[in-house]
């Protein structure tokens, strides 16, 4: 599933395509992929995009007359940018046309993927409830410990619930856990105000390094040019058999999830 910097990295791309032109038409051709939630008009196409940004792993595109679309690719879900007007293609389940015949092809094996029509004063209500964004300001490690007090869970369960931090994923939060020397299996409550701050730093490095390589490409990721991004050649511990410091790197089952971790470097 793309994470946090996947989704960033993506509306970086789109800003150089999509932003300031005109958006003819969303075409659907998988039911249930394009959901229109109470617009003041049946159809606003064809209309203006002015401004992308992501709240979580959300892609909020802002549309003139206060319209909006969401976009949450899922599990599987990837925006491909090119000319091609023709048939639909492998596992295309929706398609934003713009001016000049460019397109967006919204691809998605799984099917799980939505793009959400709406009034910008409703995008808060089509969105599940989610916690801080760990690239704003708003993202310290006071707050931090306030969503994490009386939490008994494990610190890898409790930074992966999107109502707590927003945007991270399984890849990130075991990057994040190794490069602040943290016990994945540690209770959320135990932890240190020491380790908070680190945690936080470590997030924001390691986000920000992730979104400057294009994000992580495992499985079904691409950038909106259907190429991969380069920072699994970056990770440290995610699907590794040793850590940097050449230790062997543990693999365990938490919320479903695989999580990787050196029991040495991380107590």
């Amino acid at each position: 599933m793309p994470e946090l910097p996947e989704v960033q990295s993506i509306i970086n791309d789109l800003g150089k395509v999509l932003k300031g032109k005109t958006i003819k038409t969303i075409e659907c051709y998988y039911s249930g992929t394009v959901i229109t939630n109470c617009l003041p008009e049946d159809n606003p196409f064809p209309i203006r995009a002015l401004a992308i940004k992501r709240r979580g792993k959300y892609i909020i595109i802002l549309l003139e007359r206060d319209i909006a679309l969401i976009i949450h690719l899922r599990m599987t879900g990837k925006l491909i940018y090119d000319n091609f007007c023709g048939e639909p293609l492998k596992y295309e389940r929706a398609r934003i046309i713009l001016e000049n015949n460019e397109v967006l092809h919204f691809i998605d094996i799984r099917t799980f993927g939505k793009i959400v029509i709406c009034s910008q004063k409703n995008i808060e209500h089509c969105l599940p409830p989610l916690g801080l964004e760990p690239l704003s300001d708003d993202f310290t490690a006071k707050a931090l410990k306030e969503k994490m007090h009386g939490k008994k869970a494990p610190v890898k369960i409790v930074l992966m619930d999107q109502k707590i931090i927003a945007g991270l994923g399984n890849i990130y939060v075991c990057e994040i856990l190794y490069r602040a020397g943290i016990n994945p299996e540690k209770p959320a409550n135990k932890i240190t105000r020491k380790n908070i701050v680190e945690i936080i730093q470590q997030t924001k490095e390691v986000l920000t390094e992730a979104i400057d390589k294009g994000g992580t490409s495992i499985s079904d990721y691409r950038r909106i040019d259907d190429k991969p991004g380069s920072f699994q050649n970056f990770l440290q511990v995610y699907q590794k058999q040793f850590c940097p410091l050449g230790h062997k790197v543990l693999r365990l089952k938490q919320g479903g999830r695989s999580t990787f971790y050196c029991p040495i470097c991380q107590k």
